[in-house]
């Protein structure tokens, strides 16, 4: 299958967690639905493995972005600027949950309305004896 590289230009502050080998990937959003734009699973397309990061880079606006760079095969459609692009990790090597000891968790509702919570969980597991 033949590939060919795509620069993608994100925000850095929105996506600190990025690594080499994550897998990137873009959907074409639809109209917006009760206020929301949607995708439909069928719309989302796998743009291919990242393998290059620079987080060097920045808008002429002073924003600091990270610019990635992706291999896509020459089949797929490239994504617009229109489209959202998502990533997501590798589980063969990022498979673990959180570590410590500590938590605190707030619940905060902001709305002026009575909201119900349905449900809150948590996995713990002691992962130090």
């Amino acid at each position: 299958m033949a590939t060919v590289s795509i620069t993608i230009q994100v925000s850095r502050a929105d996506y600190p967690s990025l690594q080499i080998g994550d897998i990137a990937f873009y959907a074409t959003l639809n109209d917006d639905v009760a206020g929301f734009k949607n995708a439909d699973e069928n719309d989302i397309t796998k743009i291919g493995e990242i393998t290059s990061i620079d987080n060097t880079t920045s808008l002429d606006d002073g924003t600091q972005t990270t610019t990635l760079i992706c291999n896509i095969s020459t089949s797929t459609t490239m994504p617009t600027t229109s489209d959202f692009i998502f990533f997501a990790k590798d589980n063969k090597v990022n498979l673990t949950s959180l570590l410590g000891y500590y938590a605190l968790v707030k619940f905060k509702n902001a709305s002026g309305s009575k909201a119900e919570m349905f449900s809150a969980a948590c996995e713990i597991h002691e992962s130090s004896k």
